[in-house]
């Protein structure tokens, strides 16, 4: 039985692994993904409706058997940001520890940026290197056509998608498709990879932030757990979301976030309201896309851990409690004992 466990853990540690983040969805054939987790950090100036979406990106195993895809309502301009913004964005909402009883980097590689006809249903809108990645921007009017270009030029997307695919296309929606350049990521053997690259922010034009959960669906699990942290003027949330952390960023908290974190700190500007969401989705609630909207109220919220030992007026309850029992049970057998 121990030799079975050991060689069963070995192989989650020398298998290809896809971490799945936000709505990115890498695609390969017979794809081995053991865990699915979706985390993203969404920029809303709705005054000016612009959104911007950074989806966090790792993974481990072959870099040509990955593909990203994101789909946008309008073409994104792209450009990559720091590494440690999720790192920041982590730390920052962190629950606060109590003792009891006290009291952007820009690349500006860009190969192509005119529209160009491929002679299909689908248009090339902007391709562009950014770190080890190799972008395009695609319209297209039809799911087949678009999965056949996919394909041709080295995405690996399954025909059985395209229904899916075919849920944005209605809609009029852009696809940001994203394939690591093999060359960017020489160096390390090509059977083994685990990266943890520079995130990519998506930024277009939009009167709300929808999160294409739809989308996330391919290759997803029975259950996929999403974290959204929202930069907005205002307390945001979606349907069924758990609010970790809620707070409005004032000038001297600013100052602090800048020095303390200055990779999330250099996105905030003037959208000073910082809400960190989760919710967990089975499969079967995955079959639409979510709209994250402004919430009710713009309370704060900031979860606190306690450590150390409780104060004794922690225990006054327990002993009142406990004290109704012993009597009780004196009562009891001294009532017993005195019975004929």
């Amino acid at each position: 039985m121990r030799k079975m466990v050991f060689a069963l853990s070995l192989l989650l540690f020398i298998l290809p692994i896809n971490i799945l983040s936000c709505v990115v969805v890498f695609y390969k054939s017979e794809p081995l993904i053991y865990q699915v987790k979706h985390r993203s950090i969404v920029i809303y100036d709705r005054e000016n409706q612009k959104v911007g979406f950074i989806p966090q990106i790792s993974f481990r195993g072959k870099p040509q058997d990955f593909c990203v895809v994101v789909p946008t309502p309008t073409a994104p301009k792209l450009n990559l940001v720091s590494g440690n913004v999720f790192y920041d964005a982590e730390q920052l909402t962190a629950p606060e520890w109590s003792e009891r009883g006290s009291g952007c980097l820009f690349s500006s590689d860009v190969v192509s940026q005119s529209s160009e006809d491929v002679g299909t249903s689908v248009e090339v809108i902007n391709e562009k290197s950014l770190g080890i990645f190799d972008t395009v921007t695609l319209s297209a009017s039809d799911p087949d056509s678009l999965v056949n270009w996919l394909n041709e030029n080295g995405y690996s997307y399954s025909i059985q998608d395209k229904d899916i695919i075919d849920f944005y296309i209605q809609k009029g929606w852009f696809f940001t498709a994203m394939k690591i350049d093999s060359l960017a990521a020489s160096g390390t053997p090509d059977y083994y990879y685990g990266y943890n690259v520079n995130p990519v922010i998506f930024r277009y034009s939009a009167s709300a932030p929808i999160y294409p959960m739809h989308l996330a669906s391919i290759n997803a699990e029975d259950s996929t757990d999403l974290v959204v942290y929202v930069l907005s003027d205002s307390k945001m949330t979606f349907p069924g979301a758990k609010v970790e952390y809620a707070n409005r960023i004032d000038d001297k908290e600013m100052e602090e976030i800048a020095d303390l974190y200055p990779a999330f700190g250099g996105l905030i500007g003037q959208n000073r309201y910082l809400t960190k969401l989760r919710r967990t989705f089975s499969i079967m609630e995955m079959e639409s896309d979510i709209e994250i909207t402004p919430a009710a109220n713009d309370r704060e919220f900031k979860d606190i851990m306690f450590y150390g030992f409780s104060p004794l007026t922690d225990f006054i309850p327990l002993g009142i409690v406990v004290g109704i029992l012993l009597i009780a049970r004196f009562l009891w057998e001294r009532k017993r004992k005195y019975q004929p």
